[in-house]
């Protein structure tokens, strides 16, 4: 949370409060958010949890475009200290304990594995892709699958589908109800609540309390529009996020057009949207559902990657059609051997004994992935560059 402070040509001061729980991505003191990228001076000296004044100054001609953050030239820097019998202070708490943990998951569950793939594995599970090799996130251009190691609605569907799957047998139906929304919206705090997710997690919690709770029937084009106009009237900066544009669009894509496309919804049209229900699914053919899911979501982004990056994977289609279905397979496994390595972590003996054959089946389907993206990725002529006038 950040509780920006802007003055301009030292005058007239605006007071700026972001809603941010987290402050984004955090490299070389140089913080990033929706809104604002600024550098920290000497962001060493500061703790995790605590709370930053930030003074500067902001030049109007320094912004690039609309989807890129302003910069702000920082002039000060001030401590706050929250009282403990607050509200924001443990709920700031919480998070912090939900972003060790995930630090544990990571570390005990993924030590065995190479650098990239337990990189990519972490990716896939909690979104990011800084980690990867600059020659990996290039073929991940090529191909067009850089979404898939960033943090979006699909990673909260995969979570809420194995909350749904574990909760449901064992708890009465209300109180599993709960449990799930819960692990769904701290998984969400682990990925530090981007756009995506927070759409995502709103939806499905929408879906999961009609549908369980009230038994009434969920509209998913109702309930995308209630969500992405109660996110921009509580924070009418992701009006500015892309990734809440390209993942707002991409699911009304799969709700208008995938209908037209299939007859069946199957259990990856499903995952695509975060639409569960307790309707039998078409067991439908994999690769098939996968370039439908691709060409409804795509129907509606395309249009804006090329406004906004000039530039569109022709090998899209393709790869995402080969090479989808092993996502959710590669973010299952991976969170399942981090969670078995936090368990086996209090066993030392038995951990380093049991993980290695363990990161072997993960390591698998993860090599198989980055194999067949690195060899697409050779076809440099598969991204297009599109200059347009405007």
């Amino acid at each position: 949370m950040q509780k920006l402070i802007m003055t301009r040509n030292n005058d007239a001061v605006a007071v700026i409060t972001t809603r941010i729980l987290f402050a984004g991505n955090i490299q070389d003191c140089y913080i990033k958010t929706i809104e604002w990228s600024f550098f920290l001076p000497n962001c060493e000296q500061y703790q995790v949890g605590e709370f930053l004044e930030v003074f500067g100054s902001h030049s109007g001609s320094s912004d690039n475009s609309f989807f890129q953050p302003k910069r702000l030239k920082v002039q000060a820097v001030k401590q706050l200290s929250l009282s403990r019998l607050s509200v924001k202070y443990w709920w700031h708490k919480a998070q912090i304990l939900i972003d060790q943990q995930k630090t544990i998951l990571l570390k005990n569950g993924l030590s065995f594995l190479p650098p990239t793939h337990a990189n990519l594995i972490s990716g896939m599970v909690f979104g990011g892709a800084a980690s990867l090799p600059q020659e990996l996130r290039d073929d991940f251009q090529i191909t067009g699958l850089t979404h898939v190691v960033s943090a979006s609605g699909y990673n909260v569907s995969v979570v809420a589908g194995i909350a749904i799957f574990i909760f449901s047998k064992f708890l009465p139906r209300r109180l599993s109800t709960l449990v799930i929304i819960l692990t769904i919206w701290s998984y969400a705090i682990a990925a530090e609540l981007v756009p995506p997710v927070i759409r995502s997690s709103i939806m499905i919690s929408l879906n999961l309390i009609a549908s369980r709770v009230f038994f009434k029937q969920y509209n998913l084009f109702f309930a995308l529009i209630f969500t992405a106009l109660a996110m921009l009237l509580w924070e009418p900066f992701y009006a500015q996020s892309l990734s809440f544009w390209l993942s707002t669009l991409a699911t009304l894509g799969i709700i208008l057009f995938l209908p037209l496309l299939e007859s069946e919804e199957g259990w990856f049209s499903r995952l695509s949207t975060g639409h569960f229900s307790e309707q039998e699914l078409d067991k439908s053919n994999i690769f098939k559902e996968s370039f439908l899911v691709t060409l409804a979501a795509q129907s509606l982004t395309i249009p804006l990657v090329i406004m906004v990056f000039g530039e569109v994977s022709l090998l899209s289609f393709v790869t995402n059609t080969m090479l989808l279905w092993l996502t959710p397979l590669i973010t299952l496994l991976g969170l399942g051997l981090m969670l078995v390595g936090a368990m086996f972590s209090f066993w030392p003996g038995v951990w380093m004994g049991v993980m290695p054959v363990l990161s072997l089946f993960v390591w698998l389907p993860t090599e198989l992935f980055i194999s067949s993206v690195s060899w697409f990725g050779r076809f440099e002529w598969g991204l297009v560059k599109i200059s347009l006038p405007w």
